[in-house]
């Protein structure tokens, strides 16, 4: 596989701690007043190639309830978990009553996302239960009964059913979720079903011959579409896996644990072999023709770096994730937009579909760098 780097490239990379506070700040600003892109005109122009291209209107700002918004409350509840400030707390609750105010979408993999840090809030409380029972016995199934990545469809309350498709972004819209609804409320079919999830992915999107994740896989085609290794898909799971095993730890055999522990140490090795030499990732990470993308390479060196934190990596490593962190920091501009951001992005039917993608400010974006920083301070 081409890389630029190595797991054992170290240097020094210790990142300014006062820099990553004053960035996270101006980082969470611009989330919670996170407007519509420049260029929306231009997009909108796009026409049928819009979706290809990865413009897909509800994925820009935080007044939707989708799966961007969801990994942006995630970010600031990150955040606010370090400093204990009660930052999240202050926006979620009237957010989620804006969006309870305006309806909400159709259920889906992608509509799950807002709920993994909402269903902390007790006035989210039957709303959870009853999404949690939906994933469970509503959501359609692929064969060997995995969650099918639905999404929403052009409409609000429509859906895109992608049959007899599992995607790796699957992992933390929706599995994390099943796994700490299962912990919360001892319910130990919801913790297998996590689990059953979690191993079904893996078997079927992991690369023995790289260590990296396929983007999905077909399960009536029986193929992983274009192959293409993904950076923000690759991300989802190194920033998830270890938040999963920390929770689900008391709930693992002790071979099963072992097994993922070795997933993500083989996956985190294999991206640092192929980190850029601006310490980001390519968004098709062995493809050094490919852009480097900010959100995936925030999440890679978050999940990384909280490997080290929690012993399931080795603490060498952690090098090059901060190196990949003063990246990530230099492409905060100051007015605290994350830059170099990728747009949503549906399994390309070619690899080159990946470098087509537009580029522009999302919540995501503010909120994994918002996750990568605060993890990063653990390190300084």
């Amino acid at each position: 596989m081409a890389g630029e780097g190595s797991a054992q490239q170290m240097g020094n990379s210790r990142v300014n701690k006062a820099e990553i506070i004053g960035k996270l700040n101006r980082v969470t600003d611009k989330l919670l007043q996170l407007e519509r892109p420049d260029n929306e005109a231009e997009l909108q122009n796009l026409g049928e190639d819009a979706g290809r291209r990865g413009y897909f209107a509800r994925d820009f700002g935080m007044e939707e309830w989708d799966w961007p918004q969801g990994v942006g409350l995630y970010g600031l509840q990150k955040l606010d978990r370090h400093f204990g400030d009660g930052r999240y707390l202050a926006y979620a609750r009237p957010w989620m009553a804006r969006q309870l105010e305006k309806g909400l979408p159709g259920r889906n993999i992608n509509t799950t996302a807002p709920l993994l840090s909402l269903m902390e809030l007790e006035e989210a409380e039957e709303l959870s239960l009853e999404w949690a029972n939906w994933l469970m016995h509503g959501l359609p199934r692929t064969p060997e009964q995995g969650y099918q990545h639905v999404t929403t469809g052009a409409g609000k309350h429509e859906v895109s059913l992608h049959e007899n498709e599992i995607w790796i972004d699957t992992l933390f819209m929706a599995v994390l979720f099943t796994a700490k609804m299962g912990v919360k409320y001892d319910n130990s079919a919801w913790r297998q079903t996590s689990l059953h999830q979690l191993l079904l992915h893996i078997k079927y999107l992991y690369d023995k011959k790289t260590g990296l994740f396929f983007h999905g896989w077909h399960f009536g085609g029986r193929h992983n579409f274009s192959e293409a290794f993904w950076c923000r898909g690759n991300g989802w799971f190194t920033l998830g896996l270890p938040e999963y095993l920390e929770l689900m730890h008391p709930y693992l055999d002790s071979g099963v644990f072992t097994y993922l522990q070795q997933i993500l140490h083989a996956q985190a090795e294999a991206l640092l072999a192929c980190q850029s030499a601006d310490g980001l990732w390519h968004t098709l990470l062995d493809d050094p023709d490919s852009y480097t993308e900010t959100s995936g390479s925030a999440a890679i060196a978050g999940g990384i770096l909280h490997g080290v934190r929690s012993g399931l990596l080795p603490e060498a490593w952690a090098e090059s994730a901060l190196r990949a962190i003063q990246a990530v920091l230099d492409r905060i501009n100051d007015e605290g937009t994350v830059l170099g951001v990728s747009g949503g992005t549906p399994i390309g039917a070619a690899k080159e579909d990946y470098k087509g993608i537009l580029i522009a400010p999302m919540a995501y974006g503010q909120a994994m760098a918002l996750a990568a920083l605060s993890e990063a301070l653990y390190h300084c």
